[in-house]
């Protein structure tokens, strides 16, 4: 490991501007604006029809906040290679030990739905995330390494 860098950052690629960082802020931002859809249309539509749809409509903000707060940290860190898989492994370890904790927090409601939402975003941001990796070649834009 070089100086300055540790399990999850590395200090220049903090300090660079590149394609797969840009690539990164969009996916966050469009997975916000589907995850607000999911949860201000499409939960309220599926609780009024009282329509069986296994639980997506009660995860809907787990399975898409999940895959917002990845790319936002993979954006701010730009995290290469393995340190991006890290970081999306904490994160998900991380949603799921709150959901757990949630019976000892003030009014904290434990539900296993949000725990595979969970899962089920963590899976697809690493789909997304090998993807960006396998079809998108990096291009540095700007960097403020010396």
């Amino acid at each position: 490991m070089k100086s300055g860098d540790n399990f999850f950052i590395d200090i220049q690629a903090m300090r660079t501007v590149d394609r797969i960082r840009v690539i990164y802020f969009l996916i966050a931002v469009l997975f916000f604006f589907l995850t607000e859809l999911g949860r201000k249309v499409y939960r309220p539509f599926i609780y009024r029809n009282s329509i069986d749809d296994y639980g997506i409509a009660d995860s809907v903000g787990n399975s898409g906040g999940i895959i917002v707060q990845i790319f936002v940290a993979l954006a701010i860190l730009n995290a290469p290679g393995a340190k991006a898989f890290r970081i999306v492994g904490f994160m998900v370890a991380g949603y799921i030990l709150y959901e757990i904790l949630q019976p000892y927090l003030p009014r904290g409601v434990f539900d296993w739905k949000d725990i595979y939402g969970t899962l089920i975003g963590g899976v697809l941001s690493v789909i997304l995330l090998l993807l960006i990796k396998k079809v998108f070649i990096n291009k540095v834009f700007f960097s403020l390494n010396q």
